[in-house]
């Protein structure tokens, strides 16, 4: 899959670009099992849970039997190409049987047919190799809301957790305010005490040069 650099949404589709981050191949074959191909997308980009090696090694070896294609979930092709390689085996054993059907026009057809299937094996290893196989990938939409519910849960607990700290911030700056005040009230209610003295000192002195 290509899509122009920078950009988020498909224009088509809708597609959230962002979201093929954490879409996997296991996902897309539990949903290809149950028959639901909504929101799968094939792309040779191999995702994290597929191997490029084995991928490889599947399609040399067990390619025949369609191996590599049963392994990232695309069971059509792998059901071809194991269906073809069953109906070689076939000709193979009953090839004299055959042979005698339309003077052996019948078994030319057939294996023909079985040649350019095969060439769908080779031409898997060629994309394979060249990074050019495309994997279905999908989304596994319950696991994403359990991770939303999970996050939010986190988010809703760290601004309760503000919302907390805000309040003691609050408390303690009300503290801090109200005996303030009472200091500043306290040193007011002290000052006339000291121009008392003041004036008591004055009258004792005028009392004593009297």
């Amino acid at each position: 899959m290509q899509y122009a650099e920078g950009l988020e949404v498909c224009s088509d589709c809708g597609l959230i670009f962002s979201r093929l981050e954490i879409a996997t191949n296991t996902d897309a074959k539990k949903k290809i099992k149950r028959f639901d191909f909504d929101y799968i997308i094939k792309t040779n980009q191999l995702p994290s849970d597929v191997s490029y090696i084995k991928l490889l090694l599947y399609s040399i070896f067990l390619g025949v039997f369609g191996g590599h294609c049963f392994y990232v979930g695309r069971y059509f092709r792998g059901s071809l190409l194991l269906a073809n390689f069953l109906f070689l085996l076939c000709l193979t054993i009953f090839n004299d049987a055959i042979a005698q059907v339309g003077d052996g026009a019948l078994l030319g057809i057939l294996s023909t047919l079985c040649g350019f299937i095969l060439l769908v094996w080779l031409w898997d290893i060629i994309m394979i190799a060249t990074k050019r196989f495309k994997v279905p990938i999908a989304i596994d939409l319950e696991s994403e809301r359990a991770i939303y519910e999970k996050e939010n849960e986190e988010r809703q607990k760290y601004l309760s957790e503000i919302d907390k700290l805000n309040n003691e911030i609050e408390t303690n700056r009300s503290i801090l305010k109200e005996n303030f005040e009472d200091n500043t009230d306290q040193t007011k209610s002290e000052e006339p005490k000291d121009s008392d003295n003041l004036d008591l000192n004055r009258s004792d002195k005028n009392n004593s040069k009297r």
